[in-house]
């Protein structure tokens, strides 16, 4: 009998344990570790959340957001009128694009499933950099240690669905979030080109981090452990008024029509490359050409989900039991104020009091730690982690 490409799919299978399958979505990142075997998904999510109703200005133009902006940060003794505490509980269906990437060379670790969720201001490729890879790529970093990665598009970023920037908000993307876990442990290989995971640790980065945050606070059976970068839970250090100023919002749709011309006027983005170097970056700790990097790959963000962003920091994991690692730069702007020593440690060791709680500042850098000049050492300490707990 000939022994061609299916049969040896099929033995490896039987081998592995691994389930054999055929996905047919044409992959549309611009870049997958050779490594890896990767392959790409549009997954329908079902999710409930109780969201807040904001009664927002359907501004048209960036006079308009500015004056919003400055409204919205005036310090609170002026007593101006603020967003209120109405909500409603949405029950719908998103459709979310993302990618799942198992290493070639198996070691027993590919079990093991990373799910990244990322930021305000980045897409999936956050975490699969096509540019300079082995030196900013988590998933190829990952992978090289024998994890299996499993990232996506948030809601409203990349490829996945789009609903209004005046709506889109962490508590959709927290459901959402909660939902892919089960879809990717319990999903029997649907979502995971055929592996059956044994072991899944949620991460995420910045937006991402509290986000993932709230998804083990409420239902902390979900994951084996979290990974929060750039995050940080002490309100000193959270300054959201300086924040909100230092982003400099703009209309994402007339910043760039091109990319964002089809988004509503919710969606922002910061004005230009320099004030994500100011908030993201720390001079001398990485390369001009890969701030323009990052900026020409921005995405833009739903202003309900620059409102609600932090809103999880003052809320305890204490349900949590599993292993848990706080990771993000010493001088991190947008958690740390510019300096996290001193101010970092807690709340953070209060809220994860009954979980194996691990704590590190990284050298070098500010709050984006993939994208400086050492961004392969908080890789190693990420998976590290994961090997000092089993997984």
């Amino acid at each position: 009998m000939l022994f061609n490409a299916r049969h040896l799919s099929l033995a490896l299978a039987m081998a592995t344990g691994v389930k054999a399958t055929c996905p047919n979505i044409a992959l549309t990142q611009p870049y997958y570790p050779a490594t890896a075997n990767c392959v790409e998904y549009k997954i329908p999510v079902s999710a409930i959340s109780e969201n807040g109703v904001f009664p927002l200005p359907k501004w048209e133009d960036d006079y308009a957001l500015v004056d919003f902006f400055a409204v919205a940060s005036t310090r609170a003794g002026a007593n101006y009128p603020g967003f209120g505490n109405k909500t409603v509980v949405e029950n719908a269906t998103y459709e979310i694009a993302a990618s799942f990437c198992s290493p070639k060379k198996i070691n027993g670790k590919e079990t093991t499933v990373i799910l990244a969720t990322h930021g305000i201001g980045q897409g999936r490729s956050h975490w699969n950099s096509p540019y300079k890879p082995e030196e900013y790529n988590f998933v190829q970093f990952a992978i090289a240690q024998g994890y299996s990665v499993f990232f996506y598009d948030r809601l409203g970023s990349g490829e996945s669905q789009k609903v209004s920037g005046f709506t889109n908000q962490i508590n959709k993307q927290v459901a959402i979030l909660q939902e892919l876990a089960v879809l990717v442990r319990r999903g029997r290989g649907k979502y995971t080109n055929g592996l059956y995971p044994k072991k899944l640790a949620l991460m995420g980065f910045s937006f991402g981090s509290y986000t993932t945050h709230a998804a083990i606070v409420a239902r902390p059976d979900i994951a084996d452990a979290v990974i929060l970068t750039a995050v940080g839970f002490n309100a000193t250090g959270l300054n959201i008024n300086g924040l909100i100023r230092s982003f400099v919002p703009r209309i994402a749709s007339l910043q760039n029509p091109l990319r964002f011309g089809a988004l509503d006027t919710g969606y922002l983005s910061w004005a230009d490359k320099f004030v994500q170097i100011n908030t993201y970056f720390k001079y001398p700790f990485y390369d001009a050409p890969t701030a323009d990097f990052a900026e020409a790959k921005k995405e833009a963000f739903g202003i309900g989900e620059f409102l609600t962003f932090a809103a999880p920091a003052s809320v305890s994991a204490a349900n949590f039991t599993g292993a848990a690692l706080h990771i993000t730069g010493v001088t991190d702007y947008i958690v740390c104020d510019g300096y996290c020593p001193g101010i970092w440690d807690e709340p953070a060791k209060t809220h994860y009091k009954n979980a194996k709680l691990t704590q590190y500042l990284h050298p070098g850098s500010s709050h984006n730690i993939n994208f400086h000049h050492n961004a392969t050492g908080a890789y190693k300490v990420i998976t590290d982690f994961l090997a000092a707990s089993r997984l």
